[in-house]
């Protein structure tokens, strides 16, 4: 894993103890979509000047990719920071651009397969990780391991993985197909001495800050438990990666305590439009890490409600998702 910071802000020693929250690419791609908006909104949104990316990573694992400024604005679908509640930020050399820089200006700006985002100014203490290309077969669990051990040299202190699964993950469940539930999972160290490789399983207990949310624990029959893969695909492989890079023991056999928590958002949905499922990912975020900003008056007996136009009320759109359906109807002569 290779890491290119774009100024001095995104230098590896400025990511201790930070809040690090990326996507595991799945189904209906909701973790993805979701990092967009919190980026678009949370960062870019707030930045009076400069870019909110602070680096690139590149991995051989992950197709390479490349497209215009993922984040330059929409006219008319950007909200104000009074709006969300945001504080105004004073503008600084934090990004490390000049001063007449405009973030509303993507001139010369490229989108890359493995970015890192964010701004100290803007929302401080986290970082977001985005991934656009996709990781190549039998590339799973080697990007997931080096991706882990980057993580731990940057030493962030916190790690939020957004993640989706198909609908029909839950085989004994009553829920229909295109009713969209979220659920957290941990994977933890169960097993493993001096002499014996450590084993790990999904935790089962229930983390209360998810479940006051309205994000109890996966259910069981969501995981492929008895398959020998079971931790082959994302995001299990990555967390996986995370609760093995925290149960490292030094040359004495002792366990080393680096303090790294872990959590796992997982919407089980139905692929399609994800646009909104993915605003509600970004929501329950936002209020999982206390981020200032977030509709918490939403939240009632623990449930994250459906109330309204969630997406376009409280979260900006990328401008890269003008063009996802196309950019207009195809002209019928192409179909003569």
């Amino acid at each position: 894993m290779e890491y290119f910071p774009s100024h001095a802000g995104g230098d590896r020693a400025a990511f201790a103890g930070k809040t690090l929250v990326l996507p595991a690419v799945g189904h209906g791609n909701v973790g993805q979509l979701a990092v967009d908006l919190m980026i678009q909104t949370l960062v870019v949104d707030r930045l009076a000047s400069g870019t909110s990316r602070l680096g690139c990573l590149d991995h051989p694992s992950v197709l390479p990719c490349v497209g215009t400024d993922a984040f330059a604005p929409i006219g008319g679908n950007r909200g104000t920071r009074e709006q969300r509640g945001a504080p105004v930020p004073t503008p600084g050399p934090t990004n490390g651009a000049g001063p007449h820089r405009s973030c509303r200006d993507p001139s010369g700006s490229l989108a890359t397969s493995l970015e890192l985002h964010g701004d100290e100014t803007a929302l401080p203490g986290v970082v977001f990780l985005q991934q656009r290309g996709d990781v190549v077969c039998g590339g799973s669990n080697r990007f997931a391991i080096d991706l882990a051990d980057f993580i731990e040299t940057c030493k962030f202190g916190k790690v939020v993985v957004i993640a989706s699964l198909p609908s029909t993950a839950q085989n004994g469940s009553g829920e229909t197909i295109g009713d969209t539930r979220f659920r957290h999972a941990r994977v933890v160290e169960t097993s493993g001495g001096e002499m014996t490789e450590a084993t790990f399983a999904f935790a089962t207990h229930e983390d209360l800050r998810w479940t006051k949310l309205g994000a109890c624990t996966i259910e069981p029959d969501s995981v492929p438990t008895d398959a020998p893969d079971k931790f082959s695909l994302p995001p299990w492989s990555l967390l996986r990666a995370l609760a093995k890079v925290s149960s490292r023991k030094n040359t004495r056999g002792e366990k080393i305590e680096l303090g790294i928590d872990v959590s796992c958002l997982v919407a089980v949905c139905s692929e399609g439009d994800n646009s909104d499922d993915a605003a509600r990912a970004a929501e329950t975020t936002s209020l999982f890490l206390e981020i200032q900003g977030a509709r918490s008056h939403d939240v009632q007996e623990g449930l994250l409600r459906r109330s309204g136009p969630l997406l376009r009320e409280t979260w900006s759109v990328p401008s890269s998702w003008r063009g996802a359906y196309g950019r207009g109807a195809a002209k019928r002569a192409m179909f003569a």
